[in-house]
């Protein structure tokens, strides 16, 4: 066997035992991003749907960002929008409660999709495979320790065996 060949064989055993799943810390922090991103988009949103619902015009604060989120800081929805539309919209306190429903739906959704995504993707779980105490219920710890080699390779080949 050529010095190639088992170079790729190498390679191909580690890429098995390699998870590319994420972690449950990386899940996390993209979860809470995701939360924070929706959290604060929700305000604009509901302003436009509002706005699109009382005058038939879809419009969001574009190139005035800064001074929708400053509007929204001293409750003060519209800011940033035609005219037009910002007479259309009811008052402050509706659109808060609007605000509040669309949050806690959206909230909703983050939960729902992101308990979806860490099961799709096995993100704190070990898909199928017992924990290490398991296993040493199961087997015995004299019997796990014998066939450590067996059972995970990549971390306990045995020192002077051929590979062909």
């Amino acid at each position: 066997m050529g010095g190639d060949d088992a170079m790729s064989m190498e390679r191909s055993r580690r890429a098995r035992f390699t998870n590319v799943a994420p972690t449950a810390g990386e899940f996390k922090m993209a979860a809470l991003l995701a939360g924070v991103f929706f959290f604060l988009i929700t305000p604009l949103v509901v302003q436009a749907l509002v706005g699109w619902a009382t005058t038939g015009v879809v419009a969001l604060p574009n190139g005035h960002l800064l001074d929708a989120y400053g509007g929204l800081l001293r409750s003060d929805f519209g800011v940033g929008l035609p005219d037009r539309v910002n007479a259309g919209l009811p008052s402050d306190a509706v659109m808060w409660v609007l605000t509040l429903v669309g949050e806690v739906l959206v909230l909703g959704a983050v939960v729902v999709v992101g308990m979806w995504m860490r099961d799709a993707t096995g993100a704190s779980s070990r898909h199928g495979l017992a924990t290490p105490t398991q296993a040493a219920e199961a087997l015995g710890l004299p019997r796990l320790r014998k066939s450590a080699a067996v059972i995970r390779p990549d971390l306990y080949a045995r020192s002077g065996r051929r590979t062909h």
